[in-house]
Order: structure tokens, then sequence, then C-alpha cells
């Protein structure tokens, strides 16, 4: 029987770059965010929630195909994601469901007989990821989720980044969620209809970052300015949707704060990220942001991943 003395946490996570390339191979630039899902078995009657089921249901049925035991997902699951959503219930764009997928399966697998491995606790909680939401995902948020910090993905590669020095950030909430699966298709389609040089474009902006990375606060905000501003005329001309009127007021507020400001994630909800070697320059940003009715939030950038702890302590 499982032990109900476990407990397994997971962030949230934001994309700083690689929006969309990153399905066309380009390489992302994510951190895992201050905000976090907990995952634990219920003890005692308490009736499991009906989403907690489906997932310990799906989680079941990737351990099984994978020869491990199934028998801690007999056991009923309490899943706490609040975090991730704002006080009125809006998900914040963090991530949510990835972040759910590597708590369960941390979980899970901390509760078998056998000592899993990072790699396995990164395709158990993929796979399960995309069990419950389907497979047009590109998997960064899951990998940024476990891994925690600030990391690139391109293809199965994941590599730990450092968070350039002088580089500040400031994470504003639109006030509305986004239909991440609506803008994947979207952007399939823009692939259909002819915007392959604009993507490549943008993948080559998104490469331009990640080699940019270490290489000084200064050069990172160059390449994230171009980026966003390769993505917003690849909006543009493939009405993706990503700058919604909510990004481009916020757009606008920060270049009249001589910030860099670009969505995070699929765009037209969620977050945006604001970026600049000044201080002050975002302070003033935030404040204006919070006068024309956004939600500036105070979370920190690139924590630990994956947590898995017994009562005892032990992780």
């Amino acid at each position: 029987m499982p032990d109900s003395g476990i407990h397994a946490r997971a962030p949230g996570k934001l994309f700083l770059s690689g929006e969309y390339a990153v399905l066309q191979g380009a390489p992302a630039v994510a951190c895992a965010v201050g905000r976090h899902v907990e995952a634990s078995f219920l003890s005692g009657d308490t009736a499991e929630d009906p989403e907690a089921a489906r997932w310990r249901r799906a989680a079941r049925e990737i351990l099984l195909r994978h020869g491990l035991d199934p028998a801690p997902a007999g056991r009923a699951l309490k899943i706490d994601s609040r975090a991730l959503y704002s006080d009125g219930g809006i998900k914040l764009g963090f991530g949510s469901s990835a972040a759910v997928a590597v708590a369960v399966s941390g979980l899970l697998l901390a509760a078998q007989d056998r000592r899993s491995l990072l790699d396995d606790r990164l395709r158990i909680a993929d796979e399960l990821h995309r069990a419950i939401q389907g497979p047009g995902g590109s998997g960064v948020d899951v990998a940024a989720s476990l891994h925690g910090g600030v990391i690139a993905v391109e293809g199965d590669r994941v590599d730990s980044l450092h968070w350039p020095r002088g580089l500040y950030c400031e994470v504003i909430f639109t006030g509305r969620d986004a239909d991440t699966a609506r803008a994947i298709g979207r952007f399939q389609e823009a692939l259909r209809g002819g915007e392959r040089a604009a993507v490549k474009e943008l993948c080559t902006a998104a490469d331009a970052v990640r080699r940019a990375w270490n290489r000084g606060a200064d050069r990172v905000l160059a390449t994230v300015q171009e980026y966003a501003a390769v993505w917003r005329e690849l909006d543009r001309s493939a009405g993706l949707g990503v700058f919604s009127r909510e990004h481009l007021r916020l757009a606008s507020l920060a270049r009249a704060a001589d910030c860099v400001y670009k969505p995070s994630g699929s765009g037209g909800g969620d977050c945006g990220l604001a970026f600049s070697t000044n201080r002050e320059r975002l302070g003033a940003l935030t404040a204006s942001a919070r006068e024309a009715g956004f939600l500036p939030l105070a979370v920190d950038l690139g924590v630990e991943g994956l947590r898995v702890r017994r009562q005892s302590g032990r992780a």
C-alpha cells in the first residue's frame, strides 16, 4: 500500500522565448515559477475529487504500459492546483496541467519499490500530460516543472541555464486565460497556409535568444526584443491571435517605460513578461500596468523543480 505520508510539489512554468518555434525544432527557454501544485494520497474515507480521479486513472494506464507497479494509482489522490489560478479562478498561464502531471507522476513513482531516474520521471509525466491534454504540446512546460530553474529545450535535449546577472523581469497577468490547444491549431493552419518563411524567421530569432542567454543581460534583452518583433509580425500575417488587445496595450506601456515586452506561452491571454536591465523602469511599467487594470504578479523565477517528501523529511 502506498505511503500516505508522501507529498509531491511541482512548480508552474513560464516561456521566456521560443513559443511556437519549439514546435518546429527550434530551442525554447523557460523557467519554473514560485507557484506550485501539491499532490498527496488521501487518507481515511475522504472523497476523491473527480478530476483527481481522472488523473489517477490515466496514470495507472501509463504505469502498466511501462511495466511499473500500478498499485499506487489505486489509492485516492488529493491534487491542489489553486496557486496557479487567479483569485477569480482563472488560469494564470503557468502550465497548471503540466505541473499536475509532474506532481502526480512524481508522487506515484515515489511510491514504487524501485528508485526512479530523472528520465523516467520526465517520460511518465510527459505521457500523463499528453493523455489528459492531448498530443499537440511541446513538452517544455513538463520539463520546466520537473527540472526547475531556467532551462533550454531543443528536441529531446534539456540544458540548465543561469539567469543573466543584471536582467530583470516582471510577470503581468492580462486578466483572462488562453486556449492553448486552439492556438496550436491556428499555428498549424498558418504553416499549411504558406507562412513557412515567417515561421523560419521566428525559429532563427528563438535560436538567437538561446545562444545569447549566457552572454550577458544586454545581449539577452536585444534578442528577446527581436524575437517579440518577429513573433508579432507572424501574428499579424497569420492571424494567430497572440497579440490580443491586452498584450498590445501592455506592449505599448512597456515601450513608454523603455522596457521589452512579450506574451508568454500561446498568447491571447495568460501572462506577459516585461524585461529590462533597469529596475526603476520596470517599476514604472508595473505601476502603469496596475493603473490600466492589469495584475502584476510577484513570483520568483527559476525556482526548484519537482520535490517529493515523506513525513520524515527525506526526499
